[in-house]
C-alpha cells in the first residue's frame, strides 16, 4: 500500500515537473479593493518533446493515487479477523 502511495506522489512530481520545465507562460496576480476584484492568471503553454511524457507521467500517478485511496478504503472498512490473543511469555530469570 506504502509503495503503491509513493509511486503515485513521485510520477504526479514527476510529471508536473517535467509540464513546468518545459513551459512557456506567464503568471499574474492582482490584488484590488473589494476582494471581488482580485484575481489570479496562470498561463501555462509546454511544446516539445515533454508534452507526451509529463502526460503519461500524471496519468499513471492520478491511476496509481485512486488505487491507494481504494486500498485504504478497503483497508478501512474490512472487517477484522478475531485473533486470539497470545498467552506466552517468558519466565522471569531472576525468580526464586
Amino acid at each position: 500500500m506504502k509503495g503503491v502511495l509513493v509511486t503515485a506522489v513521485a510520477c504526479l512530481v514527476a510529471g508536473l515537473w517535467v509540464i513546468f520545465y518545459f513551459c512557456n507562460g506567464t503568471t499574474g496576480v492582482q490584488f484590488g479593493w473589494p476582494l471581488s476584484a482580485c484575481s489570479i492568471h496562470i498561463d501555462i503553454t509546454t511544446t516539445g518533446a515533454g508534452v507526451p511524457g509529463a502526460v503519461g507521467l500524471v496519468s499513471i500517478g492520478a491511476f496509481l493515487l485512486i488505487v491507494a485511496t481504494v486500498i485504504a478504503l478497503i483497508g478501512m472498512f474490512r472487517s477484522k479477523r478475531e485473533v486470539a490473543p497470545t498467552t506466552r511469555h517468558r519466565d522471569s530469570t531472576f525468580e526464586e
